[in-house]
């Protein structure tokens, strides 16, 4: 019989591997950084676990301009999180539901208050977000005026600097430069945690 303490010693162990795998994920997120002529991505703020015990999400924020220019102004907000967990939803069962995932969202507007920020409810265990609907190989906000939009990947399809350029990096370019959500994720639709009906 394994003593309770060695069982808290693994658990801890677990814990701290975790913590450091999330943490180089998290700093992979700079891949998506960029400075042409028609595109510039960069880093704004995070709310990372700052070497604390795990929190359920982690979100990290990037300005969009549409020039490299100094003085272009910011198009949009990046939103790069990784959900953990989700708190259950009574909209029915969602097969992505209950997997950790990497939620990637973009939000036409110049503030980081006014971007996507998720939480454990938002998208829940049945992948409802209020005031959203599944688009396709996406969400996008129900109002048609607002372009907002935001997608999905398991968090376990991220396991090196490869993956992120892959299922991140390239369509968050492809979308942006195109202003077509559906049309970037066609390549990786196989590998995205699709919204619930789609």
């Amino acid at each position: 019989m394994t003593h309770p303490d060695a069982i808290l010693w693994q658990s801890a162990q677990n814990i701290l591997r975790a913590q450091g795998n999330l943490d180089k994920l998290f700093e992979a997120f700079s891949l998506v950084e960029c400075s042409n002529t028609d595109l510039t991505i960069e880093d704004v703020c995070a709310d990372g676990a700052d070497d604390q015990f795990l929190q359920p999400v982690w979100n990290c924020f990037f300005v969009v301009k549409r020039s490299n220019r100094k003085n272009a102004k910011v198009a949009g907000v990046l939103t790069m999180a990784i959900q953990l967990t989700s708190e259950e939803g009574n909209e029915g069962e969602w097969t992505h539901g209950r997997r950790a995932k990497v939620l990637v969202g973009y939000s036409p507007y110049a503030d980081v208050e006014n971007a996507w920020n998720f939480t454990t409810s938002s998208p829940n265990q049945g992948g409802y977000v209020e005031k959203c609907i599944s688009s396709g190989r996406h969400w996008t906000i129900g109002d048609q005026s607002d372009s907002s939009w935001f997608y999905a990947v398991p968090l376990d399809h991220l396991i090196g600097t490869r993956e992120v350029r892959e299922l991140i990096v390239k369509p968050v370019h492809k979308i942006l430069r195109s202003n077509t959500v559906d049309e970037g994720l066609a390549t990786i639709a196989e590998k995205l945690c699709l919204p619930p009906g789609s």
